[in-house]
């Protein structure tokens, strides 16, 4: 390996590395240190390729000496100059307090929403909230569905007829749970819209007429999706997939007022 000029901090990688050769004589290579001064080295091959790889070989091995060399006076440097570091402790105090309040407003930042999260929310308590209806406003023989909890709840206003006929499906039906009966002081039924079956929406057919369902039916309601069917009462037919009746929520009426969410 050739000798290299070890001038600190200042080594160049070494330029206009070039090839030559004479009349087929072996190929050198010649460059210039940061001297100025022209040095030759020769490669012992007539074959350019080779003296390519070699040329190639040999910078890298320069560049790798210079780091080297630079690497070694930089810690030499580093050994004569390093100093035992100066603690000032009242700074030192005055960061730790700093960096401990930091740390708790981040904490409460983080801590306010987190907490504020499992407040239930306004929607979240109207969910649970019971709802008024006005009945004035529901004629004989109609229905409304009112939403209670995400729950569709079915108020019929039930007409004399259709009060005079529910004792005829006595036998028709599964369960005859009189209570859930409308009178002549009760006309008003309050169910929820959902079977019992799968909980689809059975639909409101207050008609007296034959059905593709039922060629008797005074009325009543009937789910699509399986054939389910529901006197006005809400009490559930024999034979159907539903087991049991209509749930009915629970409400009591106040006046002219319906509060679903309340038992009466």
């Amino acid at each position: 390996m050739f000798k290299m000029s070890k001038k600190r901090k200042h080594i160049h990688i070494l330029d206009g590395m070039s090839l030559y050769t004479r009349d087929r004589s072996p190929f050198y290579w010649g460059y210039l240190n940061i001297e100025g001064n022209i040095y030759k080295k020769s490669l012992k091959t007539t074959d350019r390729k080779e003296a390519e790889r070699l040329l190639f070989v040999w910078k890298n091995e320069i560049f790798a000496d210079s780091l080297n060399l630079i690497d070694a006076d930089d810690e030499e440097d580093h050994h004569h100059t390093k100093q035992k570091p100066i603690v000032d402790e009242k700074r030192r105090k005055a960061l730790l307090i700093t960096s401990g309040l930091m740390g708790a407003v981040t904490v409460a930042a983080f801590a306010v929403p987190f907490l504020s999260a499992w407040k239930p929310s306004e929607k979240a308590k109207a969910l649970g909230a019971s709802v008024k209806f006005d009945l004035s406003k529901l004629q004989p023989g109609a229905m409304a569905i009112v939403e209670w909890r995400r729950t569709p709840i079915f108020v019929v206003h039930q007409t004399q007829e259709a009060i005079d006929n529910l004792p005829k499906l006595n036998e028709k039906v599964t369960n005859q749970a009189n209570e859930v009966l409308p009178s002549n002081e009760k006309k008003f039924t309050v169910l929820k819209g959902v079977c019992t079956h799968l909980s689809c929406a059975p639909k409101y057919h207050p008609e007296i007429e034959p059905k593709a369902w039922d060629q008797e039916w005074l009325g009543g309601f009937f789910c699509p999706c399986h054939g389910s069917k529901f006197d006005l009462a809400g009490r559930v037919y024999k034979g159907v997939p539903a087991p049991i009746n209509l749930e009915i929520p629970p409400h009591k009426f106040s006046g002219n007022t319906l509060i679903i969410g309340e038992a009466g």
